[in-house]
């Protein structure tokens, strides 16, 4: 590590967090975890609800104070968290806080990290042991995903080195295992992670380097450890470990003070813990069934209608019947189904009109010249008062399936490419309505998505999101450099993750810098087949398709004051939950008139 720089721990335990089953382990989780980083050298915190709740003023004021101005700078960062969880979306990792029933609010994971950015930090670690995932229904709550920090001093330069290591990213809860007494509960995973920081696990060495406990060995070890010993107790728990600190600065032990580990207990015997209630071992499995648990805790905010657990089909089985148009004259516009569209809202110099008489089938052109030929922002105004947030390109034509919420689906099929084009981005929506697009190996789902997004954009911009979720900003800008070679505006997700520099060019366009990325060797038997995963791209400059995100989950991120006008920050508080970007009227007004749109009824 260099000199004069700090090293810094948080410890986050949330053991009684609003309306939901209490977990003595996560306190136990988080102190076990301080205690390791005070020993190693850390200038750690430990923040539990034991004695007062962990709220969102509380955990800002704790940040704040080790990232104020004249702390000095910080070499590694490391964020370690107990507690409920919920991951949804494309990899929109959610923590809850002791007051998160009465303020609707998570902590958005990945927005904090991305705010860390702009403190200078080398290096970013993150251990998240949630002991239970939330069922997916719980998405109809209205929970505001916070980052808890705000704009930090500096604008990123690059981003810092990222080690993941997640207790349950597949979605499945994990669980605790009791002991003597509640202060001996331990969460599995957060114990297994415990017995390897402390050294005292052979296993979780490197091979390499003797001694030595790095990145990467201490990944190949939970994955393999944690889900041997979930199986011990005829559970399943596999972790997911994502190790990206480089060699020779990715050590967790064998540098620094040497340690003297506490003494761990063996973890008892299956048959041992056969008179143990469930809802000790199984922190899921509280009480009733989870819709029944679910319905419960929520009656006082949300019906079962609101909450959408009537038999219904699906999302997949509704875009796979949608009846969409092969082309439009005017090659681009959108079909919508599920409500009925009142008008469409475009720039002065575009029109759109319903095309040969089918209500739901909106054509979008340009007045002087008919056929679109450039990205235009469009407002979809719906019949129920809400307002789809989106954009129209030349060549696509953009499948919008509503609900009460506005957007919960879009897909763009290319004109006279067929509408089964989107299939890939069908099955990827099919999965986020289910709790979440996770995956056991993000790398290689991200290529997979990644490799049909000329297909359909919105397959661009899921991937980038799971690219950013592990730090990898470089895959990012190549997909962003792969766009512009192909001809195609760069989705505005897409570009916001990828922090490129942006203005607005003289034909009212955003347009962008795309770095150079260097070469670098794939990381996976995927990577190795496809060569633009990891091969070098000159640097560029291209136009971005649209002036704010897709998905709603985008608006979290914006920080940057080009690609998104403080006007428009301003506007995230009048989303929808729906899970594409959907407004109230206000801020679809509002909208309008920051890019002058105008409405064009049938």
């Amino acid at each position: 590590m260099p000199p004069n720089q700090r090293m810094v721990a948080f410890a986050i335990g949330v053991g009684d967090a609003e309306r939901l089953p209490f977990l003595a382990g996560a306190h136990n989780g988080a102190r076990g975890f301080h205690a390791w980083a005070v020993a190693s050298g850390y200038e750690s915190r430990l923040v539990i609800d034991d004695e007062e709740p962990v709220t969102f003023p509380r955990l800002k004021a704790e940040l704040e104070a080790v990232l104020a101005p004249g702390s000095g700078p910080i070499h590694r960062m490391l964020l370690y968290f107990a507690g409920h969880g919920l991951i949804r979306e494309a990899e929109e990792g959610l923590w809850l806080l002791s007051d998160w029933h009465k303020e609707l609010r998570a902590v958005a994971v990945e927005v904090l990290r991305r705010r860390l950015y702009m403190h200078g930090i080398q290096q970013i670690g993150i251990f998240a042991d949630a002991c239970r995932s939330l069922p997916p229904d719980v998405d109809a709550l209205d929970l505001t995903a916070d980052a808890v920090l705000g704009r930090g001093p500096r604008r990123p330069d690059g981003t810092p080195a990222l080690d993941k290591f997640i207790a349950a990213q597949d979605g499945t809860a994990t669980f605790a295992v009791p002991g003597a007494s509640p202060d001996d509960d331990r969460c599995l995973f957060s114990g297994v992670l415990l017995e390897a920081l402390w050294g005292t696990k052979p296993s979780a060495f490197s091979q390499i380097l003797p001694g030595k406990i790095t990145s990467s060995s201490l990944g190949k070890y939970l994955t393999t450890e944690v889900p041997a010993l979930s199986n011990r107790y005829g559970k399943k728990v596999v972790p997911t470990a994502v190790p990206a600190f480089p060699e020779g600065d990715n050590y967790y032990f064998g540098v620094g003070p040497t340690l003297s580990p506490p003494e761990f207990p063996p973890w008892p015997p299956a048959q041992e813990l056969g008179g143990v209630p469930q809802q000790v071992l199984r922190l899921d499995s509280l009480g009733p069934e989870p819709d029944e648990l679910l319905l419960d805790e929520l009656s006082e905010l949300e019906s079962a209608r609101d909450l959408n657990l009537s038999v219904k089909l699906s999302v997949e089985e509704r875009l796979r019947r949608l009846r969409s148009p092969t082309h439009f004259e005017t090659r681009a516009g959108f079909a919508v189904e599920g409500a009925r569209v009142a008008a469409l809202w475009t720039p002065p110099d575009t029109f759109a009109e319903v095309q040969n008489g089918v209500a739901h089938w909106w054509r979008v052109g340009e007045r002087n010249g008919f056929v679109l030929d450039k990205p235009v922002p469009v407002l979809v105004e719906l019949a129920n008062g809400t307002y789809v947030a989106t954009t129209a390109l030349p060549r696509f034509i953009g499948s919008i399936l509503c609900d009460d919420f506005g957007s919960s689906a879009l897909v763009y099929g290319t004109v006279w490419g067929g509408y089964f084009a989107s299939k890939a981005a069908i099955e990827a929506l099919g999965r986020m309505e289910r709790g979440g697009l996770r995956a056991s190996d993000i790398l290689d789902e991200a290529v997979d998505l990644r490799h049909k997004k000329h297909v359909d954009p919105v397959l661009g911009a899921v991937s980038a999101y799971l690219y950013d979720a592990i730090g990898d900003l470089d895959n990012i800008r190549r997909m962003a450099s792969a766009y512009h070679e192909n001809h195609q505006a760069i989705p505005y997700d897409v570009a916001l993750l990828a922090q490129l520099e942006a203005h607005v060019g003289s034909d009212g366009l955003l347009h962008v810098d795309i770095p150079a990325v260097p070469a670098r060797e794939p990381r996976t038997e995927k990577e190795k087949r496809f060569s633009w995963t990891h091969r070098a791209t000159p640097p560029a400059r291209a136009v971005v398709a649209g002036f704010w995100p897709l998905l709603r989950q985008g608006w979290a991120f914006l920080d940057d004051p080009v690609l998104a006008a403080p006007e428009l920050l301003e506007l995230a508080s009048h989303l929808t939950r729906a899970r594409f970007s959907t407004l109230d009227r206000e801020g679809a007004m509002r909208l309008s008139t920051l890019f002058g749109l105008q409405r064009q009824a049938r």
